[in-house]
């Protein structure tokens, strides 16, 4: 049971230690079963607008914890956490409407309607910005991030990767510079901006894999396979271990380009060599790499969202897509070399071959106990980005790999990572 809420809170908080205090207080309390406790303290975060309590409540009053059983006010929690971007209240608020009648769900739309009426009428009083300390410009951030349906976290006043990338999606939606940075000046145009302004989700594009693990196995729903190593999922997500060991002579390792399951090593020698050189006679190597894969098609081009966090260096951990049956094969990796120069780089596999199309040469130095957020597009042009936390570090066109692609694979060559979450969508 421990290990099961602890897994919801990290869940929910989509970064440790993002949550608000009362947040966290509410968690404690619904984790030691103290249901009516949880059901106060999370009622006064939601009607701060904090998307996770609301979604909390809508969990309590379904099940019926602390409270009777009333789908009527779980559906109107789940809908109104779906508004602010929660990522799991819109499945589990359909997943009730079908215990529900027409009638309650009416009942349900209204009551949520007549919650984000009273919420405009309070929202007249927002505070001078002017009179905001820095943090306090964090929280109206993040309020009206939320009230546009932005998932941008608790309203903490911490400028989390949630918040960052709620800050840099809205800036994109709406035309302006993309820097993901809190500033009086964003807080003036949010609080302009009305719903109705910002641009609608796209529902043309296909999910092709979601996965968050929170089911405990990695063996269905979706169904990875394991090519190498050992995967196991916790309370964080899916994660790898693997020890390195040094060594002085780079090419002992015997690496055969027509051997496929040896080219994620090749690749990782490619990057080490161009790491700093401050000690050019040793590099970390992998004993053994930890290789998993999952079949996932998708369209040439895609959209990717990661989640993982790194917690030792040296190491290094290859993500990407590939085509046809082989996950070694051709296809794209996107390799983080944690404390390392370059920091990212993104290699094309073809036929054996493997070539570095784009880099970014700082380091990145990831390994502080926190998940940071990648996400990476192709569009039909071969026109690649990729975003960590909010960054734009690597932008190339590249039109070699022109059919679909099959599938996500991911390398663990050296070091202690974790997936907590993927999705990937055309």
């Amino acid at each position: 049971m421990i290990i099961k809420t602890l897994a919801l809170t990290l869940l929910l908080l989509g970064s440790v230690g993002l949550a608000s205090a009362d947040f966290n207080d509410a968690m404690r309390h619904f984790e030691q079963q103290e249901y009516r406790q949880a059901l106060q303290q999370f009622g006064d975060a939601a009607k701060r607008g904090d998307a996770d309590a609301q979604y909390m409540l809508g969990r309590l009053h379904a099940a019926g914890n602390g409270t009777t059983q009333d789908f009527v006010q779980a559906h109107k929690w789940y809908n109104l956490a779906a508004s602010r971007g929660h990522r799991h209240a819109a499945g589990a608020r359909d997943a009730l409407a079908e215990r529900m009648t027409s009638s309650q769900i009416a009942r349900a739309q209204q009551a949520a309607r007549d919650w984000r009426q009273q919420e405009a009428a309070g929202s007249q009083s927002r505070p001078d910005i002017n009179s905001l300390s820095d943090q306090e410009t964090v929280v109206e951030i993040q309020r009206e991030l939320n009230r546009l349906g932005y998932d941008a976290g608790p309203t903490d006043g911490a400028m989390g990767s949630r918040t960052r990338n709620a800050i840099y999606q809205y800036q994109a939606d709406m035309g302006i510079s993309q820097n993901g940075r809190a500033s009086t000046d964003l807080l003036q145009r949010l609080r302009q901006t009305e719903t109705d302004e910002v641009a609608a989700p796209d529902t043309s594009s296909e999910v092709a894999l979601r996965d968050n693990f929170s089911d405990g196995d990695y063996r269905r729903n979706p169904a990875w396979t394991v090519l190498s190593g050992k995967f196991e999922v916790d309370q964080n997500g899916l994660r790898s271990i693997v020890d390195t060991q040094q060594v002085t002579d780079r090419d002992s390792r015997g690496l055969s380009s027509d051997r496929p399951e040896e080219i994620g090593l090749a690749v990782l020698g490619m990057i080490l060599d161009q790491r700093s050189n401050d000690r050019q006679d040793e590099a970390p190597a992998a004993v053994e790499p930890a290789e998993i894969f999952v079949n996932a098609p998708v369209d040439n081009a895609f959209r990717m969202e990661l989640d993982f966090a790194s917690q030792q260096r040296p190491g290094s951990l290859a993500v990407g897509l590939f085509q046809g049956n082989r996950p070694q094969g051709t296809g794209y990796r996107l390799i983080y070399s944690a404390g390392a120069q370059p920091g990212l780089s993104l290699i094309r596999l073809f036929s054996g071959n493997a070539e570095v199309v784009a880099r970014h040469d700082g380091r990145l130095d990831l390994e502080d106990g926190q998940f940071h957020g990648i996400v990476w597009t192709r569009d039909r042009n071969g026109q690649m980005q990729v975003r960590v936390d909010g960054r734009n570090l690597l932008s190339v066109q590249d039109n070699s790999l022109r059919d679909p692609f099959q599938g996500f694979v991911m390398a663990n060559h050296g070091g202690d990572y974790t997936l907590r979450r993927i999705r990937l969508e055309d």
